[in-house]
């Protein structure tokens, strides 16, 4: 018995070790490995979304540049709500305002940014920061980086304006709440020195800095950027440092576990090994062992423990290794069910995407989605010189008279109307509702190529239901409508599709206002 003992002793001891051993060296190793392996992810992560914003800014050319001179000018002036979400409504307010003092002109070819008055400047200047603040932090979501925004030279000495900044900082006007708009901000150069190195020699200067503030400690990427051969500032993409870290141990601590089980099991089968005396029972349990491994029958878990006798470490081995293999079918079990639980979950997860995409009056897809295909079809404009779409806006007229007079079930029923027609008439193209009574229709694939047969056909059929005067006030459905395609030679993206078909839709709008009173 005591030998007995001493051998099971001197095993323990031999398997902590080698356990041990193989722990530290695969948590080192796989450590390495990640960390490695993280960082290049992260680089491409952080290069990727820096190169993606710049060639977009460099795309929108005088705009941008118009933009940063009116910011740089006004900036104290403009007053953004630091909740704001949208920046259509933004839009719109200036173009109204310019159309007001410039009728039929289209800023920034036939009236220069800098011929305009303050106050369209001022406008001018807060849709572009929301629209281009809105590009910075959905690009960040997309690219999974935790923070970007674009920096300009104030002219002091290692100080830069955070012109378009991804953390929404907070100030006070009349008791509203802003953001804070052009924060100068010192970057001392041994904190920010590839920044500096970007914007000093007008190029991508490969490697990051690491930046330790309030925010914690974070890689930061640069990239200069560059618009008609003039340098006007530095695009910035950070990634949290802790979080990379957190997400190399948390890797490393599961892949270490991972393999503590494969040696465990590996150290029991060698402790079978012992004795030449021990020979047969081992084989006998090795055979249990393989029927459980071949069939997955928890049973045999009682077979090894009757099948084995003895008082010595091959009856204790056995006894073990059954407990084991019982509790081996349980956890397969337990892996079935939390399985099927995994696979309910991703079903549920699925249909909350597609509510989240979806409109709920009309079925079809909303304005979250309309942004996301936008987005979607800059990518493949940019990379696959994609050409074959165009932009239709669809606006509802007459709706809050209808809601108004009738209530807005009726308005519900005359939205759902137009959408119908809308839908049945571009078979190939996606329909989305942007606003309550406005619809877009990305036209593509087969669309595409009769695209103006098919909006006057959805024009003339509207017409002739309005015509109709026995139908209710709110089956008589009137809308607006403007088109038109992408044209690589003027547009840099769908936004400037979308522009011009906003504006052909309000031109049809205001015709249709002449032709008809009631509209």
């Amino acid at each position: 018995m005591g030998k007995r003992r001493s051998l099971s002793l001197k095993l323990t001891y031999f398997f902590i070790i080698l356990v041990l051993s193989v722990l530290i060296s695969t948590g080192l190793s796989t450590f390495m490995n990640h960390t490695s392996a993280y960082m290049a992810q992260n680089e491409q992560k952080l290069t990727s979304i820096v190169g993606y914003l710049a060639r977009l800014t460099e795309m929108s050319g005088e705009e941008f540049e118009a933009y940063q001179r009116i910011m740089l000018e006004y900036g104290d002036e403009i007053l953004i709500p630091l909740d704001f979400v949208d920046y259509h409504a933004a839009k719109v307010a200036f173009y109204k305002a310019f159309n007001e003092v410039y009728p039929d002109k289209t800023p920034g070819i036939d009236v220069s940014y800098d011929e305009m008055s303050k106050e369209l400047k001022i406008l001018y200047g807060t849709y572009k920061h929301e629209y281009w603040l809105n590009i910075f932090e959905t690009a960040a979501k997309s690219f999974g980086i935790d923070y970007c925004y674009y920096v300009v030279p104030t002219g002091q000495d290692l100080h830069m304006y955070y012109m378009i900044d991804g953390v929404r900082e907070e100030k006070e006007v009349d008791g509203s709440k802003y953001i804070n708009l052009c924060i100068d901000v010192e970057q001392p150069l041994k904190d920010h020195q590839h920044m500096w190195d970007a914007w000093n020699m007008g190029e991508y200067s490969p490697g990051f800095d690491i930046t330790n503030n309030e925010y914690g400690v974070n890689c930061v990427y640069s990239y200069p950027l560059i618009i008609n051969n003039k340098k006007l500032g530095v695009i910035c993409a950070d990634i949290s440092y802790d979080k990379v870290n957190q997400e190399i141990i948390d890797d490393t601590v599961k892949h270490v576990v991972n393999i503590a089980v494969i040696v465990v099991i590996i150290c029991a089968l060698l402790s079978w090994t012992i004795g030449a005396k021990y020979i047969s029972r081992l084989v006998k349990l090795k055979e249990e062992i393989n029927e459980f491994s071949e069939t997955k029958n928890p049973e045999v878990s009682y077979k090894i423990y009757q099948d084995v006798k003895g008082d010595d470490e091959i009856y204790e081995l056995a006894k073990q290794t059954s407990i084991m293999i019982s509790e081996i079918g349980r956890y397969m079990q337990s892996l079935e069910v939390k399985n099927r639980e995994l696979t309910d979950a991703q079903k549920r997860i699925k249909e909350a995407n597609e509510l989240a995409n979806k409109d709920a009056l009309t079925g079809i897809r909303n304005k979250t989605a309309y942004d996301n295909e936008a987005i979607r079809i800059d990518d493949k404009v940019y990379h696959d010189h994609f050409k074959r779409f165009g932009i239709a806006m669809i606006d509802l007229n007459n709706l809050k008279v209808i809601n108004d007079s009738f209530g807005h079930e009726k308005g519900d029923i005359a939205i759902r109307k137009v959408c119908m027609l809308i839908c049945k008439k571009f078979t190939h193209s996606p329909v989305f509702r942007v606003g309550g009574d406005e619809f877009v229709v990305v036209i593509e694939n087969d669309d595409y190529d009769k695209a103006e047969r098919l909006v006057a056909e959805l024009k003339h059929e509207i017409e002739e239901i309005y015509a109709k005067e026995s139908l209710e006030p709110w089956e008589r459905i009137s809308a607006a409508i403007g088109w038109s395609l992408f044209d690589p030679d003027i547009d840099l993206d769908v936004d400037s599709v979308y522009k011009r078909a906003d504006k052909l839709m309000y031109e049809d709008k205001k015709a249709m206002k002449e032709q008809h009173k009631g509209i």
